[in-house]
């Protein structure tokens, strides 16, 4: 199961990004995931929660939005592809070489909290 290595570096890049903003811990985090980037979602959510246990993300809220694939039919331009029919226009049946939208894995969206003031 690769999800829990894409968990980690997940985890990794929203750690980076709060100790950026001074380090509060990371209440929620939203992902999109292509529909053709070979990603689990539910594999992914699944392995988040153990994978972020210990760091600043334990106990965050994790969002996946779901990005259909968008191919490029030379007849009839942007066509939205299905995994079942492959890298084919669904109208015309025609290839689809180029593939425009839904490889995507990206996190999106950080919601921090406010960093620990420390007690002078």
């Amino acid at each position: 199961m690769h999800e829990a290595s894409i968990a980690l570096d997940l985890i990794r890049v929203a750690e980076a990004v709060s100790l950026e903003n001074g380090g509060g811990r990371v209440l929620a985090l939203t992902v999109r995931v292509g529909q053709w980037s070979a990603v689990v979602p539910e594999a992914l959510r699944a392995a988040f929660p153990a994978c972020a246990e210990g760091s600043l993300l334990e106990g965050a809220r994790l969002s996946i939005q779901s990005v259909p694939g968008v191919g490029m039919c030379a007849v009839h331009g942007r066509v939205e592809l299905s995994l079942q029919r492959g890298l084919r226009c669904p109208a015309c049946g025609a290839r689809t070489p180029e593939l425009v939208q839904g490889d995507e894995l990206e996190l999106d969206e950080l919601e921090l909290a406010e960093p620990e003031l420390e007690d002078a």
